[in-house]
């Protein structure tokens, strides 16, 4: 396309083959263009619609370059009617067209920056993370996993110090820049927490590294995800609550401050954005004495630096059926452009997906000039946050994943091979020696990997609960003594799955990895609050990558009529939004589930619902979403204590016999059948074991010994010699209650959100 100094009318032939210098044909452009995707050639034909005109232009193209010139705006309309996972662009006087898929996995996706250099920053609501993207392109890069919960953002409970590690922020703010230095882009993130605390990180694209600090940390502010930063100038502009207009040169990496053009008192309803290639700030205030729209320039930039009204907007002047019309949770302004008259005009969106103009220097009726209700789109609902913005012809890529780019260095895979096998806090603690090594292990790909080989062949780890209701755990050989036992009636925990335990105490459940000091409460609203050990379960779904709850309430449970009434509820662990599921067939009864092999297993209840002789099993399957029955091992639920448990990564039921003091533990195989494969007598160590207060716990994998627990002592019983080695027992006189333990597993898992 070089070659030519001006554009081929339509209607010409195309040129002939011509030779190349080192031999062959080389094809036309014509013939070459039409191999080009269809966006990229879209890039191609706007980039020759805009160039300078040339004097023998036609009526026609002049028209194709003022068109041009139009704004084209990004929709994502997540929220509309006929959403079908697609994102549009839309130009002033043009239909809307479909660009591609938006390929987002969680939340409404929210352009949180303007085009810059042709990518723009998406942040998915409900914790959904951050993307990269290239809207001319369609490619799509997801940020760290990081960005969905952040370390920083999660509380992490000190046992030793009674308190919350450090560092811990509330709130968190992200923005996309461009260095001009490095010529890359850098996606940069700023904490604060209240009373002031303010840490910044940056992560460059493009690199192999994960976040890093940045050369110089910010004082301390206070800023909010939903009032995003914006690049203008070389330079982030963070709004910070009580103190002004934060500055981060994305060169140099260092902080300023710039005043408000209005005084702080009434500025709640601000926020930044650019216009006409300037800072802009807008206010808007709701009562009702003055209900106008400030908008505000930021002009001479790197000189004076002065505030100019650009326009102050009255909406109550409006005529009704605008103001009714485009009233929103949301209005900020989208650009600057002239129209047919060669009028400046303020481009503004609302929250539901409409988008006006007004002249900034008459106080005029607004100019509807996009509604989706009567398009492909179809009508939005109202929202308080823009789902639209600039749309930036451009082909800068978006770069390889950050796990692509560390994986592909052997060194970085043999360091991988080494870590794997070792703990978490000592992995954890190796994040720290280099960029590259923390980049590689915050990693899915070294993650799950991790939790396999370091769990292999080692013995059950036992921690013992001391403070349920804020996650405190300590390791058995290290446990400080009987007085700091907490009380375990009801309190109950589930097995390890990657590393993650789910729980229940009284009327709370939680999720944790006592691996790695992480505790999370799980709020489940309008639940009954009766405590339930069987009504919480933790599972996995390979496909997704996503560990699964499923909360199981009775709303009817009578043991006269045999009555009941079910409820079930599902969530991933990282979102905070439940999901109604039809409940199972058959109650379950009041024991933790176990989770195996993509199924999350409840014994079913015999003292409800109709009489069954033989035993059941409800079964959720995490990847079908649905629950389903099967037939248990052939023991009789009449005859004593039964439990759910995985050993060898086999779903797993303890029958005890009341009559015969024994505990018989049943495999289930993968052909469906059922097998004895442990036989426990424990009529000698009468009376602190008996079948009526002992369950098993695990099974070491080296000896093949199993771990049982009473609730006041914990002991690992040889079943080839038949004999019991006791290794904890509270021996406090007059202390009657239990404690709780736990095996952890060695796991860096942990998607956790902030509590």
């Amino acid at each position: 396309m070089g070659d030519h100094s001006g554009g081929d009318e339509p209607g010409h032939h195309a040129a002939a083959p011509r030779r190349d210098p080192h031999g062959g044909s080389r094809p036309a452009a014509g013939q070459v263009c039409r191999k080009i995707p269809r966006r990229v050639a879209r890039v191609v034909r706007d980039a020759l619609v805009a160039r300078p005109a040339s004097p023998a232009s036609t009526p026609g193209r002049r028209t194709r370059r003022a068109a041009a010139r139009q704004p084209r705006l990004l929709l994502i309309p997540a929220r509309s009617s006929s959403y079908d996972g697609h994102v549009y662009s839309w130009r002033p006087g043009g239909p809307v067209e479909k660009l591609t898929r938006d390929d987002l996995r969680l939340g409404c996706p929210i352009p949180n920056s303007k085009p810059c250099h042709g990518l723009i920053l998406i942040r998915c609501s409900n914790k959904g993370g951050y993307f990269v993207c290239n809207p001319s392109t369609g490619a799509m890069l997801a940020l760290l996993p990081d960005t969905q919960a952040p370390v920083k953002l999660t509380p992490r409970w000190n046992s030793v110090r009674n308190q919350i590690r450090m560092p811990f922020f509330w709130k968190v703010c992200y923005v996309l820049g461009y260095c001009s230095v490095t010529k890359k882009h850098k996606v940069v993130r700023l904490f604060s927490c209240r009373p002031a605390n303010s840490c910044c990180e940056v992560l460059v694209l493009g690199t192999p590294a994960y976040w890093r600090p940045t050369a110089q940390q910010p004082p301390s502010y206070y800023v909010d995800e939903n009032n995003p930063a914006v690049y203008v100038n070389g330079h982030l502009h963070f709004f910070a609550h009580e103190a002004g207009i934060v500055t981060f040169n994305t060169s140099s990496e260092t902080f300023g401050l710039l005043p408000l053009p209005l005084p702080w008192p009434g500025l709640r309803n601000s926020s930044l954005t650019e216009l006409d290639g300037c800072l802009c700030f807008c206010n808007e205030k709701l009562d009702g004495s003055d209900a106008r729209f400030h908008v505000f320039l930021l002009r001479d930039y790197y000189m004076e630096a002065r505030w100019e009204k650009l326009c102050c907007i009255d909406r109550r002047g409006w005529p009704a059926s605008e103001r009714v019309l485009l009233q929103s949770l949301c209005i900020a302004p989208l650009c600057m452009y002239h129209s047919d008259d060669g009028r400046r005009k303020i481009m503004f969106g609302t929250g539901s997906l409409k988008v006006f103009a007004l002249d900034p220097d008459r106080e005029d009726s607004p100019e509807v000039l996009f509604t989706p209700d009567g398009t492909i789109i179809g009508s939005c609902d109202d929202d308080f946050y823009l789902t639209l913005g600039l749309f930036e012809e451009n082909l800068a890529p978006v770069g390889r994943t950050i796990e692509e780019m560390v994986f592909s260095s052997p060194t970085t895979k043999a360091w991988s091979d080494v870590l794997k096998w070792m703990s978490a806090h000592s992995v954890s603690e190796l994040s720290l020696v280099c960029r590259e090594w923390r980049a590689m292990i915050m990693m899915g790909r070294f993650i799950q990997s991790h939790v396999f080989h370091a769990n292999l062949n080692k013995s059950p780890r036992v921690m013992i609960i001391l403070d349920s209701s804020y996650g405190l755990y300590v390791d058995l050989k290290d446990f400080p003594g009987q007085h700091a036992l907490a009380e375990a009636s009801h309190l109950v925990c589930s097995q390890p799955c990657h590393g993650l335990i789910v729980g229940s105490w009284n009327i709370t459940d939680f999720v944790c990895n006592p691996a790695m000091g992480y505790y999370q409460r799980i709020h489940t609203p309008n639940d009954d609050e009766t405590f339930f050990a069987g009504r919480i379960g933790l599972g996995y779904d390979s496909k997704l990558n996503k560990h699964v709850l499923v909360r199981i309430s009775y709303k009817k449970k009578d043991l006269v009529t045999r009555e009941y009434k079910l409820e079930c509820k599902l969530r991933y662990v990282k979102d905070r939004l439940w999901h109604m599921v039809d409940p199972p067939s058959r109650p379950v009864a009041d024991m933790p589930p176990a989770y195996v092999n993509g199924k999350i297993c409840w014994m079913a209840e015999p003292n409800l619902g109709p009489v069954y002789l033989s035993c059941e099993i409800v079964v959720f399957n995490v990847g079908a979403g649905k629950f389903e029955i099967m037939e248990g091992p052939p023991c009789s639920p009449n005859n004593g204590r039964m439990s759910m448990l995985q050993l060898r990564g086999a779903l797993c039921v303890a029958c005890s016999d009341k009559n015969t003091n024994v505990i018989d533990i049943w495999m289930m195989h993968d052909t469906g059948t059922w097998s004895m494969e442990y036989h426990i007598q424990l009529s000698e160590f009468l009376p602190d074991y008996s079948s009526e207060n002992t369950t098993p716990l695990a099974v070491d994998t080296n000896d093949g010994w199993i771990l049982l627990k009473t609730g006041r002592s914990l002991g690992y019983y040889n079943p080839k010699m038949a004999a019991l080695e006791i290794i904890f027992s509270v021996s406090m006189p007059g202390y009657c209650h239990k404690f709780c333990p736990i095996i952890c597993e060695e796991s860096l898992v942990c998607p956790l959100g902030p509590c």
